[in-house]
């Protein structure tokens, strides 16, 4: 989908070139035609590259954003269930457990 946007983008370049570029043997045409047609180019240019260089980045900054939040507990959620200490930015172990650094006590986030 995205390169077929792109060509409308390849469409308003060549729509420029072809107005303010060479002789084709038809003579010029004229200044308010050059200008138009240089606006509607433009529209052109800008949808058709524009909505997939966004689309590009919405998709990279969303995916940062996945990267992220999989696998992070929130920090402000985990709590020593032995001291009740908050642990903050505590590490996590791959299989959830946790050493509270107020009790120096062991637990496991998936069991409570």
């Amino acid at each position: 989908m995205l390169l077929f946007m792109s060509i409308f983008g390849f469409i308003g370049i060549a729509v420029l070139i072809f107005l303010w570029v060479g002789d084709d043997g038809f003579g010029e045409p004229p200044l308010f035609f050059k200008v138009f047609g240089s606006l509607i180019a433009m529209g052109f240019v800008l949808m058709g590259f524009g909505v997939p260089l966004s689309q590009m980045r919405k998709r990279k900054g969303s995916d940062e954003m996945l990267e992220g939040m999989i696998g992070k507990p929130p920090p402000a959620r985990l709590a020593c269930p032995s001291c009740g200490a908050n642990l903050g930015d505590a590490e996590v172990s791959p299989s959830g457990d946790v050493k509270c650094s107020y009790c120096n006590g062991w637990f496991n986030i998936h069991r409570g």
